[in-house]
């Protein structure tokens, strides 16, 4: 007999996309030639922060207290099938930390500090 289980962690690794519309509207920017625009700038600290709160903070919190809860409660699933979600759930994290740390060097590349320190004069 099938026991759904777990529903609410799907749905809460599904919020780590709520940073994609802005990745998206970036990647317009650069095709538009608007790359280094004020625009581009306050798009890319949205996309920063809320990659951060989303992925790094949220999805590194969610991640824990998924398997505290599998370890705690015990799983549906096999033994191998349980490990191939662990690797795989680390795998995921390890990615987004590293393309955090990417999206920082591309910034900060793209927005030297001049720059950086106009618009926050002008705003």
């Amino acid at each position: 007999m099938y026991i759904p289980s777990l529903q609410y962690y799907g749905a809460s690794f599904i919020m780590f996309e709520a940073s994609t519309i802005f990745l998206n509207i970036n990647w317009w920017l650069d095709k538009l030639g608007m790359t280094g625009s004020r625009l581009q700038f306050y798009n890319a600290s949205i996309l920063l922060s809320l990659y951060f709160i989303v992925r790094i903070v949220f999805g590194t919190y969610m991640s824990y207290s998924l398997f505290k809860d599998l370890d705690a409660h015990g799983t549906q699933t096999s033994t191998t099938l349980y490990y191939l979600y662990r690797v795989g759930n680390h795998a995921i994290l390890g990615l987004s930390y590293y393309w955090f740390y990417l999206m920082i060097s591309a910034v900060k590349k793209r927005f030297p500090a001049k720059v950086v320190d106009k618009a926050k004069k002008v705003a």
